[in-house]
């Protein structure tokens, strides 16, 4: 036996062979008994030496192959650890989200705590803070910690943002998030694709589709056709309304001239906006007249950008006074369209944006006395153009082509159109004669930001008005090619928002979405009465269905109104000159003070019946607004407000 197989075989087979090979050194002679014994102790040392040895080899055997494995994996594990990390961020963050909402629930915490733009800097961009938001070190660095310390910063981030799911947030048109619209946001989210095509988006873009065929029914009636896109805000679908009546006026009515033209491709006359039309052996040149604009005194600002964007210019967009009640007035459109029309060739009227709920007033207009003037000038337009061309270099149009586009911006009040409520309908009468129409679910609904439905009487125009074609993403030899949606916006990549619409409407119904809309319309009717039988308070205005707007008045203004007269219970007060600039201040600082105080939340707004800038108070999202809550509104503004 050699001395590596003896000293270094642990297994009890070893061990046994072992024994008998000392048994022959330890025998009864008496003779060999003490120099057996030396031998017999000698074998036992070198027993349990190989034993130990065996032991210790093995381990380092393991050691080295490890640490030579490690070398190589290092890499590997860290990036494995990343990615185990990451999955638990997203898994806690997960639960912050249904903190938030439950927090929304039980009504609890302040509506914002309020830091200064310097506070912040110092509070939560400390380098070296737990939950710092700077980002000169990462928190993967952190092997141990860092999954808690990036939770830490989300917290950050979640306890001092506004919590707009508040019920005393009213700062803007948008505000408490409905829980199916948000877990639709959520889905939608963690697919992450674009709905620019049925190839990457299959049930996205049959569910967008789905939507527009109700909607369309909704708006324009069973027998319409119609077309339609989820767009990226109310500014947006404005510009989108404008862009489109524009390419519809050039193209396919007023200005689709008899002539032989050569500019007659789509896209190239919308890219090239040639100012002349030439006939095909160049023997003649036609100038284009002006496109002119109308929008009311209490429209969305967007429309003055948009009239820049497609090359209009504001020079073209002409503003239409309003009634004292915020209505576009529509004696003053039917004369300004004359006026314009005097122009004639040089200018011609083609589009007018109606106001579903303005931005401070929460006006509407009347649909139907709009369409009812644009119908009377399309008659005039088409009589007299012809008659005022003779003579002149200018192309003449086809025969009774001409067509004003009315486009009804609803971004806040077009919700109306889930009410049956005759009167919540009355708000929208005319609605199905216009040719597009835009609301905002995120807004009066509760859908997350942003949701915003775009929709047109005018089948495939969007696409004829939009569409390049681009063959690396479009292309008809595709599954499902005739069902892209992409090509008919101006933009590229386009978010799933169809499904958060899709969502509120499957879940609610119609009936259920209506009645959301109707308590909204019936409670800010109870705070108009409370505000008219206050001495504490006084309307700006006569309020409309969906906004409030009024003043606070401190004790030392409800003296100076007495004195003068002003009758605090009216719709509609004549607030002196003097007065309403202390009016004014009143509104600015108590605004202060109640952002500052975290308690609650509310603009103030210039009005333009007032000269005093005045509250307005709306009942975004899906807000659960109740009774007492009107009551700890006006106590709220008196605890704060009764020195100023």
């Amino acid at each position: 036996m050699g001395f590596k197989n003896f000293y270094l075989e642990p297994s009890l087979k070893g061990l046994s062979h072992r024994i008998k090979v000392i048994s022959r050194f330890v025998g009864p002679s008496e003779e060999c008994r003490y120099e057996n014994y030396h031998v017999f102790l000698t074998f036992i040392c070198g027993l349990v030496f190989g034993i130990i040895l065996n032991r210790c080899w093995r381990s380092l055997v393991v050691i080295y192959h490890r640490s030579v494995e490690g070398k190589d994996r290092n890499c590997e594990k860290q990036v494995i650890g990343s990615h185990d990390q990451s999955f638990q961020v997203l898994e806690r963050t997960l639960s912050l989200v249904t903190q938030q909402i439950e927090r929304h629930k039980h009504r609890t915490g302040n509506v914002v705590e309020f830091l200064s733009p310097e506070d912040i800097v110092s509070k939560l961009f400390a380098k070296n803070a737990l939950g710092s938001l700077s980002l000169d070190e990462a928190c993967l660095h952190d092997q141990i910690d860092g999954v808690h310390q990036m939770l830490q910063c989300f917290r950050q981030i979640q306890k001092y943002s506004v919590n707009t799911n508040h019920p005393l947030f009213f700062n803007q048109l948008f505000g408490a998030l409905d829980p199916v619209a948000l877990a639709a946001e959520l889905l939608a989210v963690s697919i992450n694709t674009s709905a620019y095509t049925f190839e990457t988006a299959p049930v996205f873009t049959m569910i967008e589709r789905e939507v527009f065929s109700k909607l369309g029914q909704l708006v324009f009636g069973h027998n319409s056709r119609y077309d339609g896109l989820m767009l990226p805000g109310g500014s947006i679908s404005n510009l989108t309304a404008l862009h489109t009546a524009r390419y519809y006026s050039r193209n396919v009515t007023n200005l689709s001239y008899t002539c032989d033209s050569t500019v007659n491709d789509a896209v190239q006359e919308e890219k090239k906006i040639d100012e002349f039309y030439h006939t095909a052996d160049g023997s003649k040149s036609y100038k284009l007249p002006e496109l002119v604009a109308f929008v009311s005194s209490e429209a969305h600002y967007s429309f003055a950008k948009a009239a820049s964007v497609t090359g209009l210019g504001t020079k073209n967009l002409v503003v239409v006074p309003t009634l004292p009640n915020g209505q576009m007035d529509a004696d003053a459109l039917d004369r300004l369209m004359s006026v314009t029309e005097q122009q004639i060739p040089t200018k011609i009227p083609f589009f007018v944006a109606a106001t579903s709920g303005s931005t401070v007033r929460g006006s509407f207009d009347d649909i139907a006395a709009i369409v009812e003037v644009c119908r009377k000038h399309e008659r005039i337009l088409n009589i007299e153009y012809s008659a005022r061309l003779e003579g002149q270099s200018v192309c003449p149009p086809k025969e009774n082509s001409f067509k004003i586009w009315i486009h009804v911006d609803g971004a806040w009040g077009g919700s109306a159109i889930f009410s049956t409520r005759s009167d919540v309908r009355k708000l929208l009468q005319g609605l199905e004669h216009v040719d597009s129409f835009t609301f905002n679910p995120h807004k009066m609904l509760g859908a997350p930001q942003q949701t915003t439905a775009f929709i047109t009487r005018h089948a495939g125009l969007l696409k004829q008005a939009n569409s390049i074609g681009a063959k690396y993403l479009f292309d008809c030899r595709k599954h499902g090619a005739e069902y892209d949606l992409g090509d008919a916006s101006y933009t590229c990549g386009r978010r799933t928002d169809a499904v958060k619409l899709w969502a509120l409407w499957k879940f609610y119904g119609s009936k259920g979405l209506g009645s959301m809309v109707e308590s909204k319309i019936d409670i800010l009717q109870k705070m108009a009465s409370r505000i008219r039988h206050s001495d504490r308070f006084i309307l700006a205005c006569d309020p409309c269905p969906f906004n409030l707007n009024f003043y606070y008045l401190p004790t030392r203004i409800r003296k100076l109104l007495s004195e003068c007269g002003v009758d605090i219970e009216s719709n509609n007060p004549e607030i002196p000159n003097d007065i309403s600039n202390e009016l004014s201040m009143v509104s600015v600082n108590l605004k202060l003070l109640l952002h500052k105080s975290g308690e609650m939340l509310i603009p103030f707004q210039p009005i333009s019946t007032q000269k005093a800038d005045c509250f307005r108070l709306v009942l975004a999202g899906n807000k659960q607004f109740r009774e007492e809550d009107i009551q700890h509104v006006l106590d709220l503004m008196d605890k704060y407000g009764s020195d100023l």
